[in-house]
């Protein structure tokens, strides 16, 4: 794989996407239904349009390359790469006209899942994170900063504890972590699905934020996961274990001490039950 002509590509899939996702913005009467046996999740013909899109430039330039798909069927891989896509991450956000979602194109390996690159756009505002295993991330054309990665001063007590929704934590145990989690926590916000991530690797928030979540499928965060890397965030699943394909409980934090105070959180949850 020529890592170049990827992340062109994979930039090129951004552009495209973001294209179509702009057009149609805060469009009154647009097409929408919520998923089969999903509570909370949206589809648009925004993002079957740009899934379709992206879907058509891959097989075009790397027709041997898998894709994982939200919205359409998956293709298998004869090139031992996926890509990972999620056309609107957000889909609320953008149904209501509010500029806080994103496309997240990742690509991993066939051999063990490792996210290679991850890219997260936001077409409205024109911003777009990338991030590169083993790389700085970047944000547009500038190398990020996380201001929260080396501080040791803060405890999860003094910590933005975020999540998308309350109806994501979906069994009597993932209510009673994310109970436990609101109660230490100084503050609580709800809201903002990828745009949460991306304001952690950011550093925009006036305090540390850490992200607890549940319910999530692979597309919704294998682009995160070399973005928030590159900035020396951390993220895993709710054991501290690498996340996989298979993972669906994520909790995420600006430096490993914060994303350890969560955990022995969820620990004694754990073990209380």
């Amino acid at each position: 794989m020529n890592l170049d002509s990827t992340i062109a590509l994979a930039h090129r899939l951004a552009d495209v996407s973001g294209e179509i996702i702009a057009g149609y913005f805060r469009v009154p009467y647009l097409s929408s239904e919520t998923k089969s046996g999903e509570v909370s999740s949206i589809v648009t013909v925004a993002d079957r349009e740009a899934e379709n899109a992206m879907v058509d430039l891959i097989l075009s330039h790397s027709p041997g390359d898998g894709i994982i798909r939200e919205e359409g069927e998956n293709i298998p891989s004869r090139s031992g790469y996926f890509w990972v896509l999620d056309p609107i991450d957000g889909t609320s956000s953008f149904a209501k006209g509010l500029p806080i979602f994103g496309t997240l194109i990742g690509l991993v390996s066939e051999d063990d899942h490792n996210p290679i690159l991850g890219i997260v756009n936001q077409p409205i505002l024109r911003e777009r994170w990338l991030g590169v295993r083993g790389k700085p991330t970047l944000f547009n054309t500038r190398v990020l900063n996380n201001p929260y990665v080396n501080d040791r001063t803060h405890q999860l007590q003094s910590v933005c504890l975020t999540s998308t929704t309350p109806l994501m934590f979906i069994t009597a145990r993932q209510r009673a972590v994310a109970k436990v989690l609101q109660r230490v926590c100084k503050r609580v916000a709800f809201g903002g699905d990828c745009y949460n991530y991306m304001t952690l690797a950011s550093g925009w928030s006036v305090m540390p934020m850490v992200i607890l979540e549940s319910d999530l499928k692979y597309y919704d965060f294998c682009a995160l996961i070399p973005i928030l890397q590159g900035v020396g965030a951390v993220i895993s699943d709710w054991a501290g274990n690498t996340l996989t394909p298979d993972s669906t409980e994520v909790l995420a934090a600006p430096n490993e001490e914060l994303l350890n105070q969560a955990l022995k959180a969820i620990e004694w949850v754990n073990l209380d039950r």
